[in-house]
């Protein structure tokens, strides 16, 4: 799609929202007076945490409906202190581009959790869980909890050092209903979803069924974005005391990535720099140029389109995922005093991460092969828990516990020579396989144990109190290798992981928090990158990655305004890194070693103020002062970087966020800016992103009444409003003064939607 018609789109979502007002002046005039209560909360965007003893925000369902169709859920926490989400995807459902960080600590450092369901650290990889996009619908998806320093203990993660996100999905409802949505966008992006509730079946039990579809062709390049998922949930009361709650879900994500990018590549070829995806004469000029003179590249060789360097673009690189997932959580209170709940899960993924190789050919066919990294995990687990309320106090015990086993490999599959073997975003198949780097097998068995007690000291003053027990052992064995890779078992285990907090309501609009918190991150499959001897020789010695966080504040709950101001302290132990363990002058291979500690504090500020009826106002700011506390050194105790005193990659000191909302039940919208500054993506810190103001606007009307559009809303969004170039995402190298690393997404430009949604 054009600029010219992306802005006819605009200006035609824009143009139905105004022009429905006056139709809608009835309607508004019966709603709003309906219930003035109501209107006292219209417009709240997010809710603060209220009698928390951690810092904790949480989203609820209208603030996640509020963003474009198919959006990912975790793309709305972004506007939350401390929050760095970045994504090359206006959606942030391509999840080779996205990432999110909390406190300095990244993506896989988090913890996250589905109905309590562990979703794993959100790798790339697939090595303990998935995404959030896959694994409920967006419009499925009731609310969104953010705790910044530490998740509560029961909560079922091995990898939150910093931050938890829990999700919640939306229930069935009580009556016969559903929702359709059709949404469309930028690029020819459209959207389909639709929702059957069963209502009340006649013993309180409830169910519905839903499916989507998402085709989204990319802003760049060639390529898109294509999933297919359904979700399922059921709710049925076994008792007057006892539930029982069955969810499932189905995902099939295949999507064309964007191509990594330098700082030195953007400035040779521009922002819409990507993959040579359907051009294939090109890629193969590009190899065969390539492969007749290696020491010819960037300068000597001529290479097609101008081109410099053999790295500067490949033919393309893909990412596809399967995953089938449940749960069934049984709750039951067994008397006044004691409840109990317990939650069996599954979880079965596929997925292959496909790249198109220009340095050597395929036997017999193209001067390119196809380089695709296998994943395959099938994990299953229970979480389990009692509380049992004696006087003042409530305590609750329980566990979790999850078998997981991991494939990762990586094949060279043949290309023929014009290139008819390969369709669009194609899995692969067996039978083009003609060579293989790895094929490794991880056994990852996980048990958790916590113990908790709330005490009620006052109707004032709140005290918890307890700590968890983790145990994770991670066992590897090799299929065949032609890298290095060690094989045997490591183990992270610490049987005492202590949380305290208090919360004392000085007065009813004003309270106080704080909290202590330890936790730990398992180890993956990094320790076994080496040869076996430094594995044995090492192994035993390897500490995880461990942190300790205080954190306290107060929080305002005035008629017009809610607000919160916290300040942090983590101390994070044991970073890991792969360095070799010997002199310079000395070859060995590279190991997984502890390189030392970061310190970070900071404060953070979030707050909504109702400016007037109808109208408020959201605005959140974060400091965030992260340092690397030692030099890196080998295992010959030579520096290796010079880190110490240097700030975190990736981590910008500021970040702010503001958002006005407008809802009168009829007619709502909201306009939004997020600013970072800058990033520094080198450990030397000699190279950084620079800081940038990204803007976003929804506006959209509700229809009320009896006739046929009674339930319909209509909503147009514009994402990245004033059209700013900027980098999202960028991976971390050493030092990069010239800029050519090319480890940087680029984020996507303004992009228009329009979603029309009718429930029933």
């Amino acid at each position: 799609m054009t600029k010219r018609h992306e802005l006819w789109l605009g200006c035609c979502a824009m143009a139905l929202l105004t022009a429905a007002l006056p139709a809608l002046a009835q309607s508004q005039e019966s709603t709003v007076a309906s219930d003035a209560s109501a209107d006292d909360t219209q417009g709240d965007i997010v809710v603060l945490g209220r009698g928390e003893t951690r810092q904790v925000q949480t989203l609820t369902k209208s603030d996640l409906d509020a963003q474009p169709p198919a959006a990912s859920p975790i793309k709305a926490l972004e506007k939350l202190p401390s929050v760095n989400f970045q994504s090359a995807d206006p959606l942030g459902v391509n999840e080779y581009s996205t990432s999110i960080s909390v406190r300095s600590f990244g993506q896989t450092q988090l913890g996250y959790t589905l109905d309590g369901m562990p979703l794993g650290n959100m790798s790339y990889g697939s090595f303990n869980g998935l995404h959030i996009s896959r694994a409920a619908i967006s419009e499925n998806v009731a609310g969104a909890e953010l705790a910044q320093g530490a998740g509560a203990l029961d909560t079922p993660a091995s990898s939150n050092l910093g931050g938890t996100i829990k999700f919640t999905t939306v229930d069935p409802s009580q009556t016969l209903g559903g929702e359709i949505d059709a949404g469309y966008g930028s690029q020819n992006t459209y959207r389909l979803f639709a929702r059957l509730d069963t209502g009340d079946l006649g013993d309180g039990t409830r169910a519905y069924i839903s499916g989507a579809h998402l085709d989204q062709p990319k802003w760049k390049g060639n390529g898109k974005t294509s999933s297919w998922q359904t979700n399922a949930k059921l709710i049925s009361p076994l008792g007057p005391d006892t539930t029982l709650t069955v969810y499932g879900a189905y995902s099939d994500l295949a999507t064309d990535d964007y191509m990594d990018v330098s700082r030195s590549i953007v400035d040779r070829y521009g922002w819409n720099w990507d993959y040579l995806r359907y051009d294939w004469a090109t890629a193969v000029a590009l190899a065969t140029a390539y492969q007749a003179n290696p020491s010819g590249d960037c300068g000597g060789n001529a290479y097609p389109l101008g081109i410099r360097c053999v790295d500067d673009t490949y033919y393309d690189g893909t990412t596809l995922r399967s995953d089938v997932l449940g749960y069934l959580r049984l709750e039951s209170r067994l008397s006044d005093k004691v409840q109990v709940r317990v939650q069996p899960y599954f979880h079965h993924n596929r997925g292959e991460g496909t790249w198109w190789y220009p340095y050597s050919g395929t036997p017999g066919g193209a001067p390119l092969f196809v380089r695709s990294s296998g994943y395959g995990l099938d994990r299953w687990g229970a979480t389990a828990a009692v509380t049992v309320e004696l006087g003042a106090h409530s305590i609750e015990a329980g566990g979790w516990l999850e078998r997981a086993d991991v494939m990762s490999r990586r094949l060279r599959y043949g290309i023929a020579a014009d290139g008819s073997n390969w369709g669009h975003r194609q899995w692969p198949r067996m039978s083009d396989a003609f060579g293989s780097y790895y094929d490794f097998r991880y056994d990852v068995r996980t048990n958790q144990g916590f113990l908790q007690d709330t005490w009620q000291v006052t109707d004032a003053l709140k005290v918890t109190a307890g700590f968890k027990a983790l145990d994770v052992d991670v066992r590897a064995r090799t299929i065949q290798t032609t890298i290095t890779q060690a094989q045997g078992k490591i183990e992270a285990r610490d049987l005492f992981l202590p949380q305290a907090g208090v919360n004392y309501m000085v007065t009813h609009d004003f309270e106080l928090f704080g909290s202590y918190a330890e936790n730990f991150s398992a180890f993956g499959s990094g320790p076994f990158s080496t040869d076996q001897a430094s594995f044995d020789a090492t192994s035993g010695d390897l500490k995880p990655e461990s942190s300790r966080t205080f954190e306290g504040g107060l929080r305002l709950h005035l008629p017009r305004f809610e607000g919160v101001l916290a300040g942090y302290h983590v101390k994070f132990r044991n970073r890991l890194a792969g360095f070799s363990p010997c002199s310079v002058i000395e070859t060995c291979a590279s190991i997984t070693s502890n390189v030392g500690s970061v310190t970070t504090y900071g404060i953070e500020a979030a707050g909504t103020w109702r400016l007037v009826r109808h109208l408020s106002l959201f605005g959140s700011y974060s400091y965030t002062n992260a340092q690397y506390d030692d030099d890196t050194v080998n295992g010959a105790g030579e520096v290796v970087l010079r880190t110490r005193d240097r700030q975190v990659v990736g981590v910008p000191r500021h970040i702010a966020n503001a958002e006005v909302a407008y809802d009168d039940g009829t007619v709502f919208g909201r306009v939004g800016a997020g600013y970072q500054s800058r990033r520094y993506y080198t450990f030397l810190n000699d190279a950084s992103i620079d800081g940038r103001i990204v803007a976003s606007l929804s506006l959209g009307v509700r229809f009320a009444g009896d006739g046929p559009l009674a339930g319909l809303e209509v909503q147009g969004n514009v994402t990245n409003l004033f059209d700013k170039n900027y980098f999202a995402t960028f991976g971390s190298t050493n030092s990069d003064v010239a800029g050519n690393y090319q480890g940087g997404m680029v984020g996507a430009p303004r992009q228009f939607f329009i979603t029309a949604r009718k429930r029933f």
